[in-house]
């Protein structure tokens, strides 16, 4: 029998299982690597590209990836891989199919034992026939080659291709390989299908509120922490972590969805209270950033505070009847901190919310008959909003507005605004 070369690479790898069909490799690839070791391009906009078999598994396997998802996850690489980061960040492991069997040679050390056991050299065999196919990470490994990309555009400044290029030389991604057990029946593309809806169709997300819970990277997640600590929550029943609403038995002020709602208006304006509260915005375009956080976490407790003061503690804290402390009400008052400050330039944020605290905030005063209305419940009546959450929140500013003698001043400020951007719009 004739003896030849075959052209493979090696990779150091872990050899694991699973059932009769599979054997797995656990291994680690360097961003500047995984083009390489893929084979080829797996981006969705070259998949017409592709041999024409890759092209029809990846149609049949993948979704496509979004401009804006790719933008998401080169901003999450910039922001939390880097030393400066505010918090650690990483990638779950990247699932990689082989079609065909792979050669394994284990690590053979005397005297080791089972120190070693599974560890090894995984063979990887480049031909087109053994195609590597993205099975889970798609929309990762896109944004990695992306960056990679990036580094070496020559519209990038030195400082900003040397500064991407350290950056993608200090991190790897973690990754698993799936090959077929046995040497003559490779993976079937049924098989591949199965594999894919398992890994992304058959895991159960978290709630909302437990992702803000634990999330300790979002800025305006940190800050409605950091606002929760202060003393004006605190000292008032302090903030819910845990819970999507303040139940029955509940004695905080505040549950954090509702609190985030108030920071992200505060911070951003009344838009960005109806974002998803996963969706940052770009650098250049939010008021919020790293530097600024604790003024703006002062800031907001002094208008809250004001507020506190003027109405005292039973009534501040009346979570049961109280406008200002349903989910529309904070944000409301988010929006029309931020209206204050940002859009009238008002400094006196201390006295907006003393003079906020002034208004009777039960449901049923007089002042929100026209936005509250009795419905019938199982146990009997309550009061409750006669629209949506948009449209409550809306009606909850103005009114806000008409006590403060704001409004008009405000309106005025938003169209000379809408003015300006239509005149650069049109300049551009």
């Amino acid at each position: 029998m004739l003896s030849t070369t075959r052209l493979t690479v090696p990779v150091a790898a872990i050899q694991g299982g699973y059932g009769q069909r599979l054997l797995t490799y656990a291994t680690q690839i360097k961003p500047r690597d995984l083009e390489a070791f893929l084979g080829h391009d797996p981006r969705s906009r070259h998949w017409r590209t592709l041999d024409p078999d890759l092209e029809a598994i990846y149609k049949q396997l993948q979704r496509t990836t979004s401009a804006d998802r790719l933008k998401q996850i080169q901003a999450y690489i910039q922001k939390r891989f880097t030393r400066k980061a505010i918090a650690i960040g990483a990638f779950p492991s990247l699932s990689v199919a082989v079609k065909r069997h792979l050669r394994f040679e284990p690590y053979e050390a005397a005297g080791a034992g089972n120190q070693l056991a599974g560890a090894g050299i995984l063979h990887l065999e480049l031909s087109k026939m053994n195609s590597r196919i993205v099975l889970d990470g798609l929309a990762r490994v896109s944004g990695v080659i992306e960056l990679v990309e990036m580094a070496n555009r020559e519209d990038l400044t030195a400082e900003g291709r040397d500064a991407l290029n350290e950056l993608l030389e200090g991190f790897a991604l973690p990754m698993v390989v799936f090959s077929p057990r046995d040497e003559s029946r490779p993976l079937e593309l049924s098989e591949l299908r199965q594999l894919f809806a398992d890994f992304n169709f058959k895991q159960k997300s978290i709630s909302a509120t437990m992702a803000m819970s634990h999330d300790s990277s979002d800025i305006y997640v940190e800050a409605t922490k950091r606002l929760g600590r202060t003393a004006v929550i605190a000292s008032h029943g302090g903030m819910e972590k845990s819970a999507a609403s303040l139940g029955a038995k509940s004695t905080a002020l505040v549950v954090l969805q509702n609190l985030v709602r108030f920071t992200r208006a505060a911070a951003e304006g009344d838009r960005f209270a109806e974002a998803k509260m996963n969706v940052d915005l770009a650098d250049e375009s939010r008021r919020l950033d790293e530097d600024g956080l604790d003024d703006f976490v002062h800031r907001a407790e002094h208008f809250l505070g004001g507020m506190a003061e003027a109405m005292g503690p039973v009534r501040f804290a009346d979570t049961k009847t109280a406008v200002h402390l349903t989910g529309p009400g904070w944000g409301a008052l988010g929006a029309v901190f931020y209206d204050l400050e940002a859009t009238l330039g008002r400094d006196d944020l201390i006295d907006a919310g003393r003079r906020l605290g002034q208004l009777d905030w039960r449901k049923s005063a007089p002042y929100w008959a026209d936005i509250v209305r009795e419905r019938a419940t199982k146990s009997g009546t309550a009061l409750a909003f006669v629209g949506g959450g948009h449209e409550t929140r809306q009606a909850i500013r103005r009114k806000m507005h008409e006590h403060l003698g704001t409004w008009d001043d405000f309106q005025a400020a938003v169209g000379r605004e809408a003015e300006a951007a239509e005149v650069a719009a049109a300049a551009e």
